[in-house]
């Protein structure tokens, strides 16, 4: 861990010297409206989610930390709380990945004043990859008795401040900066060490939780699914799988050798398997060097998509559908769907062409499904180069007893570097 976390320092060091006019205004504006999603989602799940707290009182000031984590124990939430003589103050952190370092941060100080008002100074920061993309702060007085709602208050938006010129500056600030997003890990990792949970409404629920493990990153937006991995086998010896080294929060698992690995989507609430995804992604872990399992989901929770990603090209693409039950409605084979018509657009022979390497960019509650696909030479002296980039649309129907996926669309796109 002290080497990812000592890699993810460089990465952060490398993006906060570069000028904001080098990273996309479109790109961040997307993974920001993301954020704001998140925090809903993040919201309507909290009473619902392992929950550890701890408070102190020190010369009359009393802190209060707390950390939610969904069923796949992936923390989604951390929220500290000050409140003294001189007023209160709440920050709190919101993510989908907090390795990331793409996150929401809300900031609210309350502080007394003459009269019995009350001053509200609020800021709202959405950092993408390390770096503040936008920042918006909102103030106002309150007069005593008076909800302290700031709702209908007006943002105003920040400048992001410029790279300073001396370069050791500049790195310290983008270290101090690295210290800050790396915050919330460290107090929900002190949290856990100090005690059990306030609550874990997973803790007592059995279910079929003997035959699997969850896929960390897995979860659907709602909480309440999840992909995990398992095996065909009846008996399974966990401890032979256990990883072992410095890892945080539970146990990891990896079976890279074992021909018989299952995923399944599993309903975190009950622990009960709803069904196989037809992947066999060997680990618990999101990412194994080159080798990934990403998951997309759509924003009601009942569409998805399970990516297996590997350096030059994917190994496997699926896409599932839950149904009333909850059930598994159906799963389809994207990747089978996606070869033969990406290689006839091209008007090449599939067996002359590099395999498919994919990005979900979307996956629509009317199973409408957005891709980036592209493929790139690896070997030789062209290694590296890549030779085509589209922009796929896919939709996804279901028929009677299965589920079916249709390509509707493909386009070409500029061959970025």
């Amino acid at each position: 861990m002290k080497k990812r976390k000592l890699f993810l320092l460089g990465l952060v060091i490398a993006i906060g010297m570069l000028a904001p006019s080098a990273r996309p205004a479109s790109s961040n504006d997307k993974d920001i409206k993301r954020l704001i999603r998140r925090y809903t989602e993040v919201e309507a799940q909290l009473d619902r989610s392992i929950h550890y707290l701890q408070s102190e009182n020190v010369d009359g000031v009393s802190t209060i930390r707390q950390a939610w984590l969904n069923g796949a124990n992936d923390l989604i939430k951390v929220a500290v709380e000050r409140t003294g003589p001189s007023g209160r103050e709440l920050t709190e952190y919101v993510t989908e990945d907090f390795d990331s370092y793409t996150m929401f941060v809300l900031t609210r100080k309350e502080t007394p004043v003459t009269g019995g008002a009350t001053q509200i100074d609020e800021s709202r920061r959405y950092f993408v990859g390390g770096d503040l993309a936008r920042e918006l702060r909102k103030s106002g007085r309150f007069k005593a008795g008076n909800s302290l709602d700031t709702v209908k208050l007006p943002n105003v938006t920040v400048e992001p401040a410029k790279p300073l010129k001396d370069q050791r500056a500049e790195e310290e600030r983008t270290r101090a900066q690295y210290e800050f997003l790396s915050g919330p890990e460290k107090i929900a990792a002190e949290l856990r060490k100090a005690g059990p949970p306030q609550a874990d409404p997973f803790a007592n629920v059995k279910g079929d939780s003997d035959k699997f493990r969850v896929i960390h990153g897995s979860v659907s937006p709602d909480g309440r699914y999840a992909i995990a991995l398992g095996f065909a086998r009846n008996e399974i010896n966990w401890d032979h799988f256990e990883e072992t080294g410095e890892v945080e929060g539970n146990p990891t698992y990896f079976a890279d050798t074992e021909d018989d690995v299952k995923n399944y989507v599993i309903g975190l609430a009950t622990h009960k398997i709803l069904g196989e995804t037809g992947c066999n992604y060997f680990g618990t872990r999101p990412r194994y060097n080159h080798r990934a399992c990403t998951l997309t989901w759509s924003s009601d929770s009942k569409s998805f998509v399970q990516l297996l990603n590997d350096k030059w090209a994917d190994m496997a693409c699926v896409a599932g559908q839950l149904a009333p039950g909850p059930k598994l409605g159906g799963m389809t084979d994207l990747l089978k769907v996606l070869e033969p018509k990406t290689y006839s657009f091209l008007k090449e022979p599939a067996d002359t062409m590099p395999g498919l390497s994919i990005g979900v960019e979307q996956v629509g509650n009317d199973g409408r499904i957005e891709l980036k696909v592209s493929g790139s030479i690896s070997s030789g002296k062209r290694k590296g180069e890549m030779l085509f980039y589209l922009a796929e649309s896919v939709r996804l129907r279901k028929t009677a007893d299965s589920l079916r996926a249709e390509v509707i669309n493909i386009r070409r796109l500029p061959i970025e570097y």
